[in-house]
């Protein structure tokens, strides 16, 4: 049987946005829909008839760093990135295992210290199956 994966869609990326700038400010808005929505179409991006991100940690390696490096919101590029790929992760029942970590990377890339190539290899280490559950204090 094969794995069904879901995507993010439009809406989705803007709600996440929109959730950052209203709980920790910063600019709403766009800089271009059309980087937007080539982010919502790099999900199932194929290449001679093959998927261009053929598994879950490549898609939330490119969606995450694409997100970052064409910065399509006025602000908040790189937590939107954040919450987009804990998001990506966890309607596909996986879980990202050290987020501090994930955003230490994200921050790396923002400062074109890490590539996209670089942040696969992390989530290849760091995605585990599983959702996250959230356990009250």
């Amino acid at each position: 049987m094969k794995w069904h994966m879901h995507y993010l869609k439009r809406e989705d990326m803007l709600d996440i946005h929109g959730y950052l700038v209203e709980r920790f400010g910063g600019r709403l808005g766009l800089n271009s829909l059309d980087r937007l929505i080539g982010l919502v179409v790099s999900q199932t991006q194929t290449c001679f008839g093959e998927e261009l991100y053929p598994d879950l940690p490549a898609k939330i390696a490119a969606l995450s760093y694409t997100l970052i490096k064409n910065r399509p919101f006025r602000a908040g590029n790189t937590a939107t990135a954040l919450l987009v790929a804990l998001r990506l992760a966890h309607i596909n029942d996986q879980t990202i295992e050290d987020i501090e970590g994930l955003s230490h990377e994200l921050a790396a890339a923002a400062r074109s210290e890490r590539s996209q190539e670089q942040l696969l290899h992390w989530f290849n280490d760091h995605l585990i199956p599983g959702s996250l559950t959230i356990q009250p204090r």
